[in-house]
């Protein structure tokens, strides 16, 4: 993972201790969370941990992650319920590619999330590299596995509902491994879509509204996202935005001379707008590349 540009006062110094983990370096930070490289004291074992910090709402005092007024409070502390609740899907969720959990805790009036630490480099960095090329055999060796991971999620009743390329890892073999499951939801709790982030580009049309229903089919939008920000190397238009995504040239028709005519059409399908007209399961998505 590449380095960000940070805030040294927003993040843990290096060899701070936290729990049974000291603290080496930052690996990545977002708005919601920032993860960092570590090792278990016990056995020196490298971990990542993720901690919950979200920028918007909160401040750094010494080590403490502190709201930043009242009215932030209850915002931070219904996130933290729900970033113990990913902690706790994860401990369940035992699939080859999906990361693995150690161990999670709160502290420092936050919680954290610790997990095997992976080398690799995310699909979204992986595309920044123009001297790597996206080839048939590259999606279908990135994306089966994920629709498989998937589908395998689906079938124990839950969402993913943030499938982009900056949240898969490459391994070298290409085989990818899906890291963040913080917005993933089961199919009856859906009262609070809008507690989860979401990524412009990314995210189905539904998820915008916390009106619409959310399915399969949601997780489709994005896997087939996913696809096309491979072929266009950047980010597809927002969802919502209807007239970008009416202007939006075909997979099929632009990239006929160099990808899997399959593939493209499949991309298409799982980009319509209208939910119903997408692939209701992954079993739909996986058939329609013809590679189940």
């Amino acid at each position: 993972m590449s380095l960000p540009n940070r805030n040294s006062h927003s993040t843990l110094p290096s060899g701070t201790n936290i729990d049974e983990y000291i603290i080496e370096r930052v690996l990545a930070q977002g708005g919601f969370s920032t993860v960092y490289l570590a090792r278990q004291i016990k056995d020196q074992q490298q971990v990542a941990i993720k901690e919950y910090r979200p920028e918007a709402l909160t401040k750094r005092i010494g080590l403490k992650v502190i709201p930043i007024d009242s009215a932030s409070t209850a915002l931070f502390q219904r996130g933290r319920a729900l970033f113990m609740e990913e902690a706790k899907l994860l401990t369940t969720l035992k699939h080859p590619n999906i990361v693995s959990v150690l161990n999670f805790f709160l502290a420092n009036d936050t919680a954290y999330l610790v997990m095997n630490f992976d080398y690799g480099t995310t699909l979204g960095d992986w595309l920044k590299n123009s001297n790597n090329i996206v080839t048939s055999e590259f999606l279908l060796n990135v994306f089966q596995p994920v629709m498989r991971c998937i589908k395998n999620m689906h079938h124990r009743g839950l969402l993913h509902l943030d499938i982009k390329s900056d949240n898969i890892l490459l391994w070298p073999s290409n085989n990818p491994l899906i890291l963040d499951f913080g917005s993933a939801l089961s199919f009856k709790n859906q009262q609070q879509t809008n507690s989860h982030s979401l990524t412009k580009g990314f995210a189905a049309p539904e998820q915008h509204n916390k009106l619409k229903q959310l399915g399969p089919w949601s997780d489709i939008y994005a896997i087939g996202a996913s696809m096309r920000a491979c072929l266009d190397r950047k980010s597809p238009p927002t969802s919502t935005d209807m007239e970008a995504i009416n202007n939006l040239e075909p997979s099929h028709r632009l990239y006929e001379k160099s990808i899997n005519t399959k593939i493209l059409y499949a991309i298409d399908w799982a980009m319509k707008p209208d939910p119903v007209k997408r692939p209701q399961t992954m079993d739909d998505l996986l058939n329609a590349i013809s590679y189940l």
